[in-house]
C-alpha cells in the first residue's frame, strides 16, 4: 500500500515503482467514494476484483473464488514478496512465490531428494524455476515422480503460509492459467482452506508452549525413547549445547510449521526444556554500541523520509537482508527490522559473539553499510535524485563516522 497526497490543484504523484508497473500512462477512474479511489489503465485488461487483506481475510478470499468457480490468476502483494495462485473452476491448480523459502529447489532439499551442493551447481547455470525442473530431471538428480511430489508440496506450502497474513492486497485477473505452461495439479481449495486454518491454530499452540523465537531450548537429560527420525535429527543439534528457537528454525531443513511441531513434541515429552533467553544475551561492548547507535540513527532517518512514499519499505529491506551474501547474511541471522526502521542491537551482537572485537566491528560496519546504501537507492527511486540529495549526503557523513571507529 502506498500513501500519496492530492495537492491543491487536484494532482497526485504516484511512486516511481507504481508507475513502472503500468502498461500505459493514461488512467481512468473506475470508482470512487469519500473513502477510496480506484484507477485503471485505459484500453487494457484490468483486474476483475481488488481486495485489501486487512478487511477481508485469506480464508474468505479463497472461499469466494471457490464458491463462484472462478478461473484466472490471483496476484497477492505481501510484505515479503508477491504470490500468484492459479484457479481453474474455483480450484487451485498451481502457485508461485517470490520467497526463497518457497523455491522448488529448497523444497527438494527439505524433502531430502536433492543435495544442496547439487542445487548450487544447477543454479549457477540457470535463472528460473522452469529450467530448474528440466535440468534436474535431465541430469538425473531428481526422479520425475519426486519432482511432481515436490511441486505439490511447494504449492501447498505457499497456500498455507498465506493464512498468517492480515495485511497486503490482492487482485484477480480472469485468464486461462494453463497458458503459462504451469504444472497443473489436482487440489481441493476447500481442503486447503481447512488445513490452513488448522495449522494457524496449531502454530499458536506451539508458540505459546515454546515461549517465542528468542526462548532457549536445551536437553533435559531424559533418556531418548521412541523418537521419530525427525525428532532424533533435531536432538542431535541439542545434546551438546542449547539453542534458541529462532536459530533452530533457521538451520532446519524442514518448513517452519514442521520444525515447530517437532520442537513442541520434544518439549511435551520432556526431552527438551525451555528457558528464557534474556540470561543468555551477550552484553554490548561500548564500541559495538556506538557503531549500532550511529547506524540506527541513519536507518531511522531514512525510514522517516521514505516510508510516506513507500509503505512496503520494511518488507523490501527485509527481503534485501535475506538475500545478502556470506558473511553479511550471518550478521543479520534472525534479525527483524523494528517498525521505526531500526535494528535490534542485542540480536546483532549475539550473532557476532565469539569473534574477535575487531572482526565484530568490521563485519558489523560492512553489513550495515550494505543496508544503508540499499535504502539510499530506495530514497533516490522514491524521492527522485533532487529530493534525496541532501539526505544521502547526511547519510554519507554518518557512514564516515562509523568507518573512522575502525581506524
Amino acid at each position: 500500500m502506498y500513501q500519496v497526497e492530492v495537492d491543491d490543484r487536484g494532482r497526485v504523484a504516484l511512486p516511481r515503482r507504481v508507475v513502472a508497473k503500468l502498461n500505459a500512462p493514461k488512467l481512468q477512474v473506475e470508482s470512487c467514494s469519500a473513502g477510496h479511489v480506484l484507477l485503471g489503465v485505459h484500453g487494457t485488461q484490468r483486474p476483475e476484483i481488488v481486495i485489501t487483506l486487512n478487511t477481508v481475510g485469506i480464508p474468505d478470499v479463497l472461499s469466494f473464488f471457490n464458491m463462484f468457480r472462478k478461473t484466472g490468476i490471483l496476484h497477492l502483494d505481501l510484505e515479503d514478496g508477491l504470490r500468484c495462485l492459479f484457479f481453474k473452476d474455483g480450484e487451485i491448480i498451481f502457485a508461485t512465490s517470490e520467497r526463497l523459502a518457497d523455491d522448488l529447489g529448497e523444497v527438494l532439499c527439505e524433502m531430502g531428494k536433492l543435495e544442496r551442493k547439487d542445487l548450487r551447481s544447477v543454479r549457477s547455470e540457470i535463472s528460473n524455476a522452469a529450467n530448474l525442473s528440466q535440468v534436474l530431471v535431465k541430469r538425473q538428480l531428481v526422479a520425475a515422480r519426486d519432482l511432481w511430489l515436490a511441486t505439490r508440496q511447494q504449492v501447498e506450502s505457499i497456500v498455507y503460509a498465506l493464512f498468517a497474513y492480515d495485511s497486503g492486497s490482492c487482485f484477480f485477473v480472469p485468464a486461462d492459467p494453463e497458458q503459462d505452461n504451469i504444472v497443473r495439479l489436482s487440489m481441493s481449495t476447500q481442503n486447503l482452506i481447512m488445513e490452513g486454518l488448522r495449522r494457524v491454530d496449531e502454530k499458536t499452540l506451539y508458540w505459546r508452549r515454546l515461549r517465542g523465537p528468542e526462548a532457549m531450548l536445551g536437553y533435559s537429560g531424559k533418556a531418548p525413547q521412541d523418537l521419530s527420525s525427525e525428532e532424533k535429527n533435531m536432538m542431535r543439534q541439542l545434546y551438546v549445547a542449547e539453542q534458541s528457537v529462532r536459530s533452530l528454525l533457521e538451520t532446519s531443513e524442514m518448513s517452519e510449521y514442521d520444525t515447530l511441531r517437532i520442537l513442541y513434541r520434544l518439549v511435551e515429552n520432556g526431552m527438551l526444556e525451555v528457558t528464557e533467553r534474556d540470561e543468555h544475551l551477550q552484553p554490548l561492548t561500548p564500541e559495538l554500541e556506538t557503531i549500532l547507535a550511529i547506524f540506527n540513527e541513519m536507518l531511522a532517518l531514512l525510514y522517516t523520509q521514505i516510508s510516506p512514499y513507500n509503505s512496503e519499505m520494511l518488507g523490501e529491506i527485509n527481503r534485501f537482508i535475506r538475500e545478502l551474501p556470506h558473511p553479511q547474511i550471518y550478521v543479520f541471522r534472525g534479525v527483524q527490522i523494528h517498525p521505526d526502521g531500526t535494528l535490534d542491537m542485542c540480536a546483532l551482537a549475539e550473532n557476532l559473539h565469539g569473534l574477535e572485537l575487531e572482526e565484530q566491528e568490521r563485519l558489523l560496519v560492512e553489513a550495515l553499510t550494505e543496508v544503508v546504501y540499499q535504502e539510499c537507492s530506495m530514497a533516490r527511486r522514491e524521492l527522485g535524485a533532487d529530493g534525496a540529495t541532501a539526505m544521502v549526503h547526511r547519510v554519507q557523513e554518518f557512514t564516515l563516522r562509523a568507518r573512522k571507529l575502525l581506524d
